[in-house]
């Protein structure tokens, strides 16, 4: 049988023609432009989530995931007419569970509404180089937001505007100290659609909070170190899921109560929410039963600030099976259950 292509039958999925006449080019590491989520963007390459030297210390995914750059943003406000973005990633393969514009695409948002992906395409493709614009659609000053892809390496990111286009700074953002999100590949983002989909994203535009994404796949063991490390960040919330990663109940319960204490003790006043897995592979009583009794430890030792959520009443309002791709990875409805299961928490906390 010949494959058919598809570009052929349906004119959308063919790539448009880049007119680079009348555009300039633009670091995304020079103002007014602000990158967000990632360990000195401005200073670095290829970008990250964390110094290279404390990742190699933890274990092999932290290793080689710490460079994908999940929960990274570009943010800026203009008036252009289209957004040309240009990525230089490092060699990605394709997943079989999870589409391109999530693992390895960035997307946009204009004025906190979803426009569309930057996707890659023969057209627009050189190497590892990706070329690909937006249109706006009108010449109204807007604020911008690209996010960076949940599992693919970014080594450089240009962005191109109409010449006359005006470039600012965008809106601080209101809650500016970053809320830390450590866990497994569903932290991660997997399996979202686009990267604006995956839960820390979407807690991100709903409370207009900055956010650090150390979801690792595979790689979420709450060692010491990584603990260590979290606990060094200036953050002012801490959220952590790894119970997918944990392989065992009892390494569970030999490392979540001692990463509790670790943040805790380094961080005496901010509000921690902790959470047992959403799945019903992973959600299973004795896994429950220690984070639970984390929680409750730290309530009977006065500690007011602390918050534990139940995973099997996140997919609950809609039902499991709508909720995952395999029953362990949310696809984007499961991933809005996340959001709306964690945001219920911190909406009590951000009031204040």
């Amino acid at each position: 049988m010949s494959k058919i292509d598809i570009t052929k039958i349906d004119k959308n999925f063919l790539g448009e023609e880049i007119i680079y006449d009348g555009m300039t080019f633009h670091n995304v590491s020079e103002e007014p432009f602000q990158v967000h989520g990632l360990y000195r963007p401005n200073e670095e390459r290829p970008f990250k989530r964390m110094p290279t030297e404390v990742a190699e210390k933890i274990n092999p995914s932290v290793s080689a995931l710490h460079r994908h750059t999940s929960g990274g943003r570009i943010r800026f406000r203009t008036n252009a007419n289209q957004i040309l973005l240009r990525s230089v990633l490092t060699p990605f393969d394709n997943m079989d569970h999870m589409p391109k514009t999530g693992f390895a695409c960035f997307d946009l948002y204009v004025d906190g509404e979803y426009k569309n992906s930057f996707r890659h395409s023969s057209k627009r493709t050189y190497g590892n180089t990706y070329d690909s614009t937006i249109t706006i659609g009108d010449k109204e000053m807007h604020d911008i937001l690209i996010n960076f892809p949940l599992y693919n390496g970014v080594d450089d990111v240009f962005i191109a505007l109409d010449d006359d286009a005006v470039i600012e700074a965008p809106k601080p953002y209101t809650h500016a100290k970053p809320f830390v999100v450590y866990g497994s590949s569903i932290t991660q983002g997997g399996c979202a659609s686009h990267p604006g989909n995956a839960f820390p994203n979407q807690l991100s535009r709903r409370f207009d909070i900055d956010f650090i994404n150390l979801g690792f796949s595979s790689g979420g063991f709450a060692e010491v170190e990584m603990a260590e490390y979290i606990a060094s960040l200036d953050m002012s919330l801490f959220l952590f899921d790894y119970d997918h990663n944990a392989p065992t109940t009892e390494h569970l319960e030999e490392t979540h109560e001692r990463m509790f204490k670790i943040i805790r003790k380094q961080h005496p006043d901010i509000p921690i929410i902790m959470a047992t897995a959403a799945d019903s592979f992973f959600n299973v009583d004795e896994r429950r039963a220690v984070i639970k009794r984390t929680y409750d430890n730290a309530v009977a030792s006065g500690d007011k600030n602390v918050y534990y959520i139940d995973g099997r009443t996140i997919y609950a309002p809609v039902g499991r099976s709508l909720c995952t791709v395999d029953h362990i990875h949310p696809n984007d409805i499961g991933f809005l259950m996340m959001a709306n299961a964690y945001g219920k928490v911190m909406e009590t906390i951000l009031k204040h």
